[in-house]
């Protein structure tokens, strides 16, 4: 391979995954790169870098991030790459009902451009993500069987431990959802036409439209799960 990072770059960003985490690697793997001079990547190299990086200071949590996109590069070359390093818990941020519903509201607005195909497609996808609790990838696997408006309930398919779960459907997931599922076929996907990456674009831009920094689609699956545990439901 006559030059492993481009390669993997190139790699990284026909991938499926969010921008900002193509963005993050490319700009670690190039610290790597720079680090390592006219030496080749390997484990060894990757274990003395970040080494180096303790040295300098960096925080356990920065270290295991760097770790993190090293370990996936040496897959990639075929060098697998395993090391201990010690966790580092933090906390998510928290959003109250009013981030989410003025979340909501943005969606119902749309952003420049959008048809209100798209704007009702969007603000049926942050209400799906609010009150259901589900996952981006769970979100995008929902096919039209899926929903039951007669049981209100959704059936999620392979989550998680590639296990089935069966989650109630909240009064105000009924016509959005029926809006989605209108003329699509039982094995079609609810959402037909979106990726992983595209509904994280949608959902930070709705977000820093409405003053919501640093906001991602799983904060959406966190706001729910507070919400369970304010009402004493418990969760798995």
């Amino acid at each position: 391979m006559a030059n492993p990072f481009e390669a993997y770059q190139r790699e990284l960003r026909q991938s499926d995954r969010d921008p900002s985490t193509i963005n993050r690697y490319v700009q670690m793997l190039d610290s790597y790169r720079q680090w390592l001079g006219d030496r080749q990547p390997d484990t060894t190299t990757a274990k003395e870098f970040l080494a180096y990086l303790r040295d300098r200071g960096y925080a356990p949590a920065s270290v295991r991030l760097y770790y993190h996109a090293l370990k996936q590069f040496l897959e990639f070359l075929g060098q697998p790459l395993k090391l201990k390093l010690r966790r580092v818990e933090t906390l998510p941020p928290y959003y109250d009902r009013g981030d989410v519903e003025a979340l909501i509201h943005q969606a119902e607005i749309g952003l420049y451009h959008e048809t209100k195909r798209q704007r009702q497609r969007n603000q049926a996808l942050i209400l799906t993500l609010a009150f259901s609790g589900v996952r981006k990838a769970e979100l995008l696997n929902l096919v039209v069987s899926d929903i039951d408006f007669n049981q209100r309930r959704i059936r999620v398919r392979q989550g998680k431990g590639r296990k089935d779960r069966v989650i109630p459907m909240a009064q105000r997931l009924v016509i959005p959802l029926r809006q989605e599922c209108l003329n699509k076929s039982a094995n079609q996907r609810v959402f037909d036409g979106l990726n992983a990456r595209s509904v994280y674009r949608i959902v930070t831009s709705l977000a820093k439209r409405c003053g919501l920094t640093s906001f991602h689609p799983h904060n959406l699956r966190h706001w729910f799960a507070c919400q369970l545990v304010e009402q004493d439901v418990k969760i798995g």
